[in-house]
């Protein structure tokens, strides 16, 4: 610096030293000269302050201000500035503040001071879930803002959103009326466009019209060009779309409607039993079927009885979806020992179809199983005198049913079953319960009907200990068919899933179906004080509530009580059979009738605790109880296990167990 000083002190001197006398120089001239020499006093020292103050001059990005990347991804290189001041050094120390001006991005250093090279950093910049322009700005008090601009495309495909119904009604063999069309989009719901989307037929044998491979247009959408669906009812139609890695296809579906009928056929059984006053068990039916053999709905049909062939109900039907039938609305028969009934369609004059009915006294049966061998002749005796006595009074045969049960559901040593079951089939078990007396036997369904609760298979449980001393005081016909009754559904279980009880573990519990109710006046209950048909207030579960109360109905086959000299299947228990939904014969009940209240011949009566009257105890079977429609679904209706009340060998506890 001193070195710099003396060269200008000398140039100045210099200027000082008188100088030979020469033409007077233009004004001009002079006043150039002067300037000269004050530039270079003034270039001189400003090149020796370094004390100025440094100004922050420039604000720059580090790099290109243009990005690109997918919805919701974070650039791959994080964007960044320098500060610089009037002298293009860079300045550390001085807050630069990140914004996101456009989009709904992020980033990580919203504000941050430079280094001390005079930059700052975003450290990072993730992009906003919109596809489209965004952009980020860096700003620094009194510059000019650095916007960096990002181009953000859709990220990869991950959902196909149909535009038309997923769901169509369409008739065989035709195109459905919307094809199949989507649009595609990534996890933020940009559309995407040119991506590929493949179509496949995934059931039902139909056909694509067009390119099954298609690619998103400017919308992120795709449509096929038709689809014509395949030619059977009975199978699914669909067709599937698949994009990129998204797992699942999108699956568009067509509900197969037939087309028009072109032939009958019989649906049902050309010929059955049935009971004269009462429907046929089957009632006849005709289908009608399309060109591709489907069932077809529209066909009219119309049932006529021949002379002396009973009556019809609802005898112009129209074969419906999805089976194609048209069934008689009821055929009740007249007497003769044959009969029959003619379907026939307008639309298909050349076709009949003749339909028989055998006329006799019972088309019902209780199919029996015994577990433990065959029984003795006494016991043989009895369980067919109980199965006549309910089928004198049950008519009408009830709807098949497929029964799939593993072994041992219903009771011990009951085999798995896996076939269709007409009416009811009774598992049978002579076996040590508790001892003599106290519990005679147990005896429940363990799988109903889903549509009308009625039993398809039940459990009867006979203790071997009192079975003897039954048979020698008369009463092993009447106990048997006393269970077999409940089985059938005449216990608290039954009338309560049918609301025909009120009451229940009340101190008056009470039957309200309306034919038991008319039949127990019939037989001498319209004197009765109380609210009829009173059920069973006394004893324990099993007992109460699921019998005929003693004190008012006595020897009526249905109390909770076994007594010698005979115990009726009474008008009353038979109409609680039509109010559970049976086809009863009235008229075939065994003579009852109430006792008159307050007589003598009343209060004469055995009271149960005599030597001649036994309680059955707790006689309800314990098992689960399950419904069964007629492909074989099957439901939970009650819980319960048998188990609990046998030893761990699978036979009788020897106890009873107060259930």
């Amino acid at each position: 610096m001193r070195a710099h000083l003396a060269a200008v002190r000398r140039r100045l001197a210099l200027l000082r030293t008188p100088t030979p006398v020469l033409p007077r120089p233009r004004a001009s001239a002079q006043r150039s000269a002067r300037s000269f020499v004050a530039l270079v006093l003034l270039a001189g020292v400003a090149a020796c302050d370094t004390s100025a103050p440094r100004v922050a001059t420039t604000l720059d990005s580090v790099g290109s201000r243009a990005v690109a990347g997918d919805a919701n991804a974070t650039v791959a290189v994080p964007p960044s500035v320098t500060l610089t001041d009037q002298r293009g050094r860079g300045l550390s120390g001085v807050l630069v503040q990140w914004t996101v001006t456009a989009g709904s991005g992020t980033v990580v250093n919203d504000t941050i001071r430079t280094d001390a090279s005079g930059s700052a950093s975003s450290g990072g910049w993730q992009l906003g879930t919109l596809a489209g322009p965004q952009s980020l700005t860096a700003t620094v008090e009194g510059l000019d803002p650095v916007v960096f601009l990002a181009t953000v495309s859709p990220g990869p495909p991950a959902v196909m959103q149909a535009v038309v119904p997923l769901v169509q009604p369409t008739m065989v063999n035709q195109l459905v009326a919307q094809p199949p069309a989507l649009t595609l989009r990534d996890a933020f719901g940009n559309l995407i466009v040119g991506a590929t989307v493949t179509f496949a037929v995934s059931a039902g044998g139909g056909t694509i019209l067009g390119d099954v491979t298609q690619v998103t247009d400017a919308n992120g959408a795709v449509a096929l060009d038709g689809w014509r669906i395949g030619t059977r009812t009975d199978l699914a139609q669909r067709v599937s779309a698949s994009a990129g890695q998204i797992p699942t296809p999108l699956v568009f579906s067509a509900t197969a409607l037939s087309a028009a009928a072109v032939s009958l056929e019989a649906a049902s059984v050309p010929e059955q039993d049935g009971v004269p006053g009462l429907g046929v068990t089957q009632r006849p039916a005709v289908r009608a079927r399309d060109q591709f053999g489907n069932p077809a709905s529209g066909a009219t049909v119309v049932f006529t009885p021949r002379p002396s062939s009973g009556t019809v109900t609802g005898s112009t039907r129209v074969t419906e979806a999805p089976d194609g039938i048209a069934r008689v609305g009821n055929w009740v028969l007249g007497e003769a020992d044959q009969q029959s009934l003619v379907a026939r369609s307008p639309q298909f004059p050349a076709d009949s179809f003749v339909f028989v009915a055998n006329a006799v006294e019972s088309v019902f049966f209780l199919e029996t199983a015994f577990l433990n061998g065959e029984p003795s002749a006494r016991n043989l005796q009895a369980v067919e005198r109980a199965i006549e006595r309910w089928r004198n009074v049950i008519a009408g045969q009830l709807e098949p049913a497929q029964v799939i049960a593993n072994a041992g559901e219903c009771g011990p040593g009951v085999p798995a079953i896996d076939e269709v079951i007409t009416n009811v089939r009774l598992y049978i078990n002579f076996d040590s319960i508790d001892g003599p007396g106290t519990v005679l036997g147990r005896a429940g369904p363990c799988i109903i009907r889903t549509a009308s609760g009625l039993p398809v298979v039940g459990f009867v449980e006979l203790d071997t200990a009192d079975l003897a001393n039954l048979s020698v005081n008369g009463t092993l016909d009447d106990v048997m068919t006393h269970e077999f009754g409940h089985v059938l559904g005449l216990q608290g279980f039954s009338w309560d899933r049918r609301g025909l009880v009120v009451g229940l573990q009340s101190g008056d519990p009470f039957y309200q179906g309306a034919v038991g109710r008319a039949q127990f006046a019939s037989v001498g209950g319209g004197t009765y004080s109380g609210t009829p048909v009173p059920l069973e207030n006394t004893g324990g579960a099993g007992t109460r509530d699921s019998h005929w109360r003693i004190s008012v109905l006595r020897r009526e086959l249905m109390v909770g009580f076994a007594q010698a000299g005979g115990m009726p299947l009474s008008r009353l228990s038979v109409g609680s059979l039509a109010d559970l939904g049976y086809q009863v014969r009235l008229d075939n009940a065994e003579p009852f009738v109430v006792p008159p209240f307050g007589t003598a011949a009343f209060g004469a009566l055995t009271m149960p605790g005599s030597g001649t009257t036994v309680a059955y105890g707790n006689d309800e079977w314990p098992s689960a109880i399950w419904s069964v429609d007629r492909a074989g679904k099957r439901q939970l209706v009650r819980a319960g296990d048998w188990r609990v009340t046998r030893r761990g060998d699978g036979r009788g506890t020897g106890r009873n167990d107060g259930r």
